[in-house]
């Protein structure tokens, strides 16, 4: 019933499309407190957003729109003005949002009607994750679909009536003069909607508990899983391929515990298409958001942290596990494109860049053979243009997004001469491309997507032993303790120049915890394990939900939909999957009893539900995999001079599993404050000057070793790689 009233009014507002809209006066009366300033004084003295941290609200701050920013302020005002709330949820790096802006709330029209008739409330939905998730909900529930800009429609007391995304001008218009003129001539059906709305999007509870999944039910989802993937490009089959590294990330793992031929296959297809294809900027390095065809070849341009810290992660450990040095190289590289281009001066790293520049989307990335030419002469130049697939007709908008797709067509002797070509000329082509107008980039410190970045930087530290690497994870640690930490200890979801913002969410506090956790592995600095820990358990503290799992915000924050529990993983891992793999590795380095019980208890809540959807839970399902063990602890103590603790920190730094934690300790043990936070490293020492690996599973220990051979078979005992 709910579906089919949100339908009609869908229908009828969309119908209405004939003749145009009249510009020139609102079709309805003015209400009390109308906004008395004209579009061009809220254009030169600006909105409410003016003086807004978010690069998005500030890009909106001169629109117009008498735009407020969400808060105390702009909900108030809608219930005093009984005035419906025009809610817009965006983010700065967002192709579709730039055009909306431009098409729709730089126009006077628009502006008026919304001045006079609505509360308007611009949402950056990068820093409001939480408002996002629930006003997201609402409408995919009125429309079966979502994306960026977000347009949703509100009674004053914040319910959902209408929705959709992107708008061009005069529908628009239609839209919003349909809505007013329904809200007040049908208020009761408005209120009504929104009430029933508001029960079907209210926090999701879990089913009834099952027993937790094990090993072959695991495998049957990872089998299931590889039957979706496009058999000749990688990736799962649709019309636009997204690298959703969470899921490979399960997949890899699975693999990892039986050797599946069909899983290794998939991911080796993955992997290559992905990295070959327009998604991976080839010169540049890095990679875009997602292709907008199913090859690879055509990306959206925005470039996000969080894509491309999760998947420098997924190659250096694909590296290892199938023993392919080509991931080593693209992890490597994406980690290079990370310190180049997104670190900031604080140490921290910036959110994201724009998909356009120079008003168009990626302009900058885009090559023709005579530019190729233009740098590199013509004999190279053409041979860049083969091996980069740059022709003359182009495959976006008559230039050409380079790829390697055609190289694996190319012979033995072809490519060694093309890859020869490339080495020479690659750095002069970005240096070239550099000169182009460059997209803009959001240098706010999410820090959820900087405790992803943190972990991908401490794995290409362990793989590498390249200090860059651990030097930047240390400082993008310090940076986002120092400015995304409160006085009270609370943390923020962002921080821009050093100002905090809103108060994080569940995912900010289960990342960082973990990059933490990882930044201690790969270091041995117990100051990233007690912090690590401190925020595991504020975490648990602030967001537990008495059904199980984890609420999104903190039981301090008020949300106007409730709070909820997000627990699918979609292009990054939600909190509660993060949460899921951060208490057991915790419960198994630290043996706290109370980190594994709530673990337990999450997976048993929700066992249901992962039953039933599979893949869009991945992180759960690396977390019961992890949890299905053996889990081990790995102690390896002696001084790195000795050449027994250099053959066993190499075969350490390799392992990179999942169901390892651990740490190298000097040759007489652990220090105090380590062996307090870490159990397993008591009484662990070399002896008569040798190097000894201990490897402990739930209380029970291996021989001590200084073998490396030996430690890789210990550590790997119940997994095959």
């Amino acid at each position: 019933m709910l579906r089919r009233c949100l339908v009609l009014f869908t229908l009828v507002v969309s119908c209405h499309r004939s003749p145009p809209p009249d510009r020139s006066a609102a079709t309805l009366q003015p209400t009390a407190g109308s906004s008395t300033r004209t579009p061009e004084q809220i254009r030169r003295q600006g909105n409410h957003l003016i003086g807004a941290g978010s690069a998005y609200l500030q890009a909106h701050a001169h629109n117009p729109v008498e735009w407020y920013p969400w808060g105390a302020e702009a909900l108030a005002l809608a219930v005093k003005l009984d005035r419906p709330i025009f809610l817009s949820i965006g983010y700065v790096s967002c192709h579709w949002c730039h055009v909306m802006e431009s098409e729709v709330f730089e126009h006077d029209d628009v502006a008026i009607f919304l001045n006079e008739h609505f509360i308007s409330i611009k949402v950056d939905r990068e820093e409001r994750p939480d408002l996002d998730a629930a006003y997201m909900s609402a409408v995919e529930a009125m429309t079966d679909g979502g994306g960026w800009p977000m347009t949703v429609f509100l009674t004053p007391t914040g319910r959902p009536f209408f929705g959709g995304t992107y708008f061009p001008h005069d529908d628009f218009l239609r839209v919003i003069q349909s809505v007013a003129d329904r809200f007040r001539s049908e208020r009761d059906a408005v209120e009504s909607q929104g009430a029933v709305l508001y029960q079907r999007i209210a926090a999701s509870l879990p089913s009834n508990p099952q027993p937790g999944l094990q090993g072959p039910e695991l495998r049957a989802i990872a089998k299931a899983a590889v039957r979706n993937v496009d058999p000749q490009w990688g990736g799962f089959a649709g019309r636009m391929k997204f690298p959703t590294p969470i899921r490979w990330r399960f997949l890899l793992h699975a693999y990892r515990k039986w050797a599946d031929p069909e899983l290794a296959a998939a991911l080796r297809k993955t992997l290559d298409a992905m990295a070959n294809g327009g998604l991976h900027d080839q010169i540049g390095g890095g990679f875009f958001r997602y292709t907008t065809e199913p090859t690879w070849t055509v990306p959206h341009f925005e470039k996000m942290l969080y894509d491309n810290a999760q998947l420098a992660a997924l190659y250096l450990e694909a590296a290892v596990a199938l023993d392919e040095p080509r991931y080593r190289e693209v992890g490597e590289d994406t980690l290079d494109f990370l310190l180049r281009q997104m670190q900031l001066t604080s140490g921290g790293f910036g959110a994201s860049f724009d998909a356009d520049s120079a008003g168009t989307e990626g302009a900058t990335y885009l090559w023709t053979p005579a530019q190729l030419r233009a740098v590199a002469a013509d004999a190279d130049g053409a041979v860049l243009a083969t091996l980069l697939g740059v022709t003359e007709a182009g495959n976006f908008e008559r230039e050409s997004v380079p790829t390697w797709h055609a190289a694996v067509s190319l012979s033995a002797a072809d490519l060694t001469h093309a890859r020869q070509v490339w080495q020479r000329w690659r750095w002069k082509l970005l240096e070239a491309r550099q000169a182009r107008p460059q997209p803009a980039f959001d240098q706010k410190l999410v820090t959820a997507w900087n405790g992803l970045t943190i972990s991908a930087l401490a794995l290409g530290y362990r793989t590498s032993a390249d200090v860059r690497y651990r030097d930047a994870a240390e400082r993008a640690a310090s940076a986002t303790w120092t400015n995304n930490r409160q006085p009270a200890g609370d943390l923020a979801r962002t921080s821009n120049g050093g100002r905090a913002g809103e108060a994080a969410i569940l995912d900010d506090y289960a990342d960082l915890a973990l990059a933490l956790l990882d930044l201690f592995e790969a270091t041995g600095d117990s100051r990233q394990l007690e912090r690590s820990v401190a925020l595991a358990t504020e975490a648990v503290q602030r967001f537990a939900s008495p059904a199980g799992a984890w609420f999104l915000t903190s039981r301090v924050d008020q949300q106007p939909l409730g709070r909820r529990v997000e627990v699918f993983d979609h292009v990054e891992p939600s909190g509660n999957s993060a949460m899921l793999s951060l208490l057991g590795r915790l419960a198994t380095a630290t043996g706290g009893s109370a980190f594994a019980a709530s673990q337990r208890a999450a997976l048993l809540a929700y066992s249901a539900t992962l039953r039933e959807r599979g893949l869009e839970m991945a992180g759960w399902l690396d977390a019961a995999l992890v949890l299905a063990g053996p889990c081990y602890e790995i102690v390896v103590a002696g001084d790195h001079s000795v050449a027994q603790t250099q053959a066993l920190d190499a075969v350490w730094s390799r392992l990179l599993a999942p169901w390892i934690t651990g740490v190298v300790t000097p040759s007489q043990g652990a220090p105090a404050e380590l062996e307090r936070l870490l159990p397993a490293a008591s009484e662990k020492r070399a002896r008569l000057g040798t190097a000894v690996a201990y490897v402990c599973a739930t209380g029970s220990c291996k021989l001590p070793t200084s073998d490396a051979t030996r430690l890789r078979a210990d550590a790997l005992a119940g997994w095959t790689h």
